[in-house]
């Protein structure tokens, strides 16, 4: 399945009134997803990592934003919801292999980086991310 993988760091640049210096807010990055549209796709992982920002808004009650980011995180299910990709025995596997992969060569880039690695290895995607050094030891295709 040729196609791209957007890392969370993506994703949250096109969340509403985000204020993202990694330009992937820009009108050309927004240009570029409607022309790929058909080639992204989302983890899990990405979509658990966005809840965890808006029960963490919602906590401290920033109940506009929570809501804001709610109502995006429910039009990403309209738009990529058969695109959104599992976590599953196969690719947790792999996450484990890959996150130790890169705990030895000195890098920890957390579990959730490593999931989505293991994912875009998985389904042979390119990730699509703003920080390359989470996963340039994963041996998987990148974009910046």
């Amino acid at each position: 399945m040729p196609g791209f993988l957007l890392d969370t760091n993506v994703i949250s640049g096109l969340a509403p009134d985000r204020s993202d210096q990694s330009g992937f807010a820009s009108e050309d990055f927004r240009n570029w997803v409607v022309e790929n549209e058909q080639q992204i796709f989302l983890s899990v992982i990405t979509i658990a990592e966005i809840q965890a920002g808006i029960a963490a808004l919602e906590r401290r009650r920033a109940t506009r934003r929570a809501s804001a980011l709610s109502q995006w995180l429910e039009a990403l299910f309209s738009l990529y919801g058969n695109k959104v990709l599992p976590f599953t025995p196969a690719i947790a596997l792999l996450t484990g292999t890959l996150l130790d992969k890169a705990i030895g060569s000195g890098i920890d880039p957390g579990f959730e980086d490593a999931a989505i690695a293991a994912t875009a290895k998985f389904h042979d995607l390119t990730i699509v991310t703003n920080n390359l050094r989470h996963f340039q030891h994963f041996g998987v295709a990148l974009k910046r």
